[in-house]
């Protein structure tokens, strides 16, 4: 009776340690040496200052991530970027939409988590 019991526990430990979400490595702050800089925070949302035509833009709001896809809803203005991640060796690649319309491809480091 008691082997059962602890069976089922450790049954039951099991099942509640792989249904736990699997935390992402991109909590933390991220920036380049250009003054590019994207914190996420565990509670799924961003903040980040990107550098567009010289000057700064500020971003805040919330992020999802579904396997290498991280998607940026801004809730400080009518902005959803949906870009693809890599993570190699502390550097965050991904692809920024600017004003003009181009694309720039920025390479972040972590500086903090």
């Amino acid at each position: 009776m008691k082997n059962c019991l602890f069976l089922a526990m450790l049954g039951l430990a099991c099942l509640l340690w792989a249904a736990c979400a699997e935390p992402i490595p991109l909590y933390g702050t991220w920036a380049d040496n250009r003054g590019n800089k994207l914190s996420f925070f565990e509670d799924g949302k961003f903040n980040a200052s990107i550098i567009s035509s010289g000057t700064a833009r500020n971003y805040e709001g919330n992020f999802s991530v579904l396997m290498n896809s991280l998607t940026l809803n801004c809730t400080s203005e009518t902005l959803t970027i949906v870009s693809e991640w890599d993570i190699r060796g502390n550097m965050l690649y991904l692809d920024w939409p600017h004003d003009d319309g181009a694309v720039a491809s920025i390479t972040l480091y972590k500086i903090s988590n």
